[in-house]
């Protein structure tokens, strides 16, 4: 039974779309890292802003998502990457 999406070339392709798309997501992750660090310094400033708006963005706590992005990047990149040398090595 050989389903068509099955096939060397549907699965080589996956690979290296989902590879592509790991590597914009560890940039997206990156951007994360940075904004949880000026985070990280705003609180650690004992100066208070006159942006109340802002200073009440800044201090709200990092949610799972800004926390984990970076694994959930890495683990797409590693199945694409997974993918597209399974399909290779298929014959």
């Amino acid at each position: 039974m050989n389903h068509p999406f099955l096939n060397r070339d549907a699965l080589l392709g996956l690979g290296v779309c989902l590879a592509m798309v790991g590597l914009v997501l560890r940039g997206f992750a990156r951007a994360f890292r940075r904004d949880l660090a000026r985070r990280k310094e705003h609180l650690r400033d004992e100066r208070k802003s006159g942006d109340a708006s802002l200073s009440a963005q800044l201090e709200q706590p990092p949610g799972w998502l800004e926390k984990n992005f970076g694994l959930l990047a890495n683990l797409v990149l590693v199945a694409g990457v997974l993918t597209a040398v399974a399909a290779l090595a298929r014959s």
